[in-house]
């Protein structure tokens, strides 16, 4: 009968090529490296053997990694496959995958934290309103808002960052009205798109979200701190684009 060879883990739900095997002995040595997996290391397949995989690894350290990893112009995804007393070391070359995942990313158009529009959505909402203005002439603004923490209050932010993006994300979301849009822009920036809203509107909404903030209770383990939100107005004037919009709001936002 033909000799099978079982499929590891990974392999066998994804269609995905070995880039590189080595076998490990049970002293966490090299005991069998093939030339793929050699040229991943930079190395010699001859010189590999007998070679300490924890020393290699204090130099590589995406042998130790669980997510893929771009080593040259390749994504690498290591897997320890239990063989007896010895362990193969499998280096899968998920290049191509990784690159779907990518384009994926790049098609949502929601946050992943927030839930709001991302960057890419709230863009073409922006556009949308854009050429809305310039046919009927309508009124519209743009906020560039910026989240942060008095500087003495860094350190107490820690790993709270995601929490408070979220928690601020929610609070200027709801006091917004149907027809305006916000989304997340980056980490702790967010664009409002107002239509019918004119300078003096904005500035009147900004001052109303910067008094409500002052009353705003975060839960734990936010409740120690004070976010502070800054703002970069801009309106739609006959013959701005989006670009015109976003720098003037980006200028303001730094000046402020």
């Amino acid at each position: 009968m033909p000799q099978t060879h079982a499929l590891s883990p990974i392999q066998e739900h994804h269609d995905i090529p070995a880039s590189g095997v080595a076998l490990i002995d049970a002293r966490g040595r090299i005991e069998w490296a093939n030339d793929s997996f050699a040229e991943r290391l930079g190395e010699p397949a001859e010189s590999l053997p007998g070679v300490s995989l924890d020393d290699l690894a204090q130099q590589l350290d995406w042998l130790d990694a669980d997510a893929p990893v771009a080593v040259g112009a390749r994504h690498l995804l290591p897997e320890r496959i239990p063989a007896g007393d010895k362990t193969l070391l499998v280096l899968h070359d998920v290049s191509e995958l990784q690159r779907l995942r990518e384009e994926n990313a790049a098609l949502r158009l929601t946050d992943d934290l927030t839930g709001l529009p991302n960057r890419r959505a709230i863009t073409q909402a922006l556009e949308q309103q854009i050429s809305r203005s310039r046919r009927y002439g309508n009124p519209l603004a743009v906020v560039l808002v910026q989240l942060g923490v008095a500087e003495q209050q860094i350190e107490l932010l820690g790993d709270s960052a995601d929490q408070l993006a979220l928690g601020i994300a929610r609070f200027l979301r709801d006091r917004l009205r149907w027809v305006d849009q916000i989304g997340r822009w980056d980490d702790d920036l967010f664009l409002l798109v107002l239509p019918e809203t004119t300078r003096e509107d904005a500035d009147q909404l900004t001052s109303k979200i910067h008094r409500e903030l002052e009353a705003l209770r975060l839960p734990a383990p936010l409740e120690t701190l004070s976010p502070q939100l800054h703002f970069g107005i801009a309106t739609w004037a006959k013959g701005d684009d989006l670009r015109t919009l976003l720098r003037t709001a980006s200028r303001e936002l730094g000046s402020a």
